[in-house]
């Protein structure tokens, strides 16, 4: 038997089910705005544990991932402050953490180092009602 007579018949890469279906057209974003905003910043967070300093990263409309020392349990509400540089402007929104992470990584110079953070879902404040529906006189 030559290598060819008994090799499977193979289907030319790539070939998938899918392939063929009809895709639905993407969500149309607004335009202007981005879907993550990649920067890292400074945020101080405050829940039922205590408050903590942190580094803010991809935040989106719906939540954002914090780095930070003390991580809060999964579940609890957290008050997340964005400062501005200056000191003057902040802006508080309220997330519940929706994972924790802990990694362990080497650095380039082979010292082992560890990041901690949480996943923050952005939610509606307790306690926050809507716009109030008064008699009209």
């Amino acid at each position: 038997m030559t290598p060819s007579s008994y090799a499977p018949t193979v289907p030319p890469f790539p070939m998938s089910s899918r392939e063929h279906q009809s895709r639905p057209a993407a969500a149309r974003r607004e335009p202007g705005f981005p879907t993550r905003f990649d920067k890292a910043f400074p945020v101080y967070l405050e829940g039922e544990r205590g408050v903590a300093a942190g580094i803010g990263r991809n935040i989106t409309q719906s939540g954002m991932f914090v780095e930070t020392r003390e991580p809060f349990p999964l579940g609890s509400r957290v008050r997340v402050t964005f400062t501005s540089p200056s000191g003057g402007a902040e802006m508080v929104l309220e997330g519940e953490v929706r994972y924790q992470c802990f990694i362990n990584f080497t650095r380039a110079d082979a010292v082992r180092a560890g990041m901690r953070g949480i996943g923050l879902k952005f939610v509606t404040p307790k306690g926050a009602q809507g716009p109030s529906r008064g008699t009209i006189h």
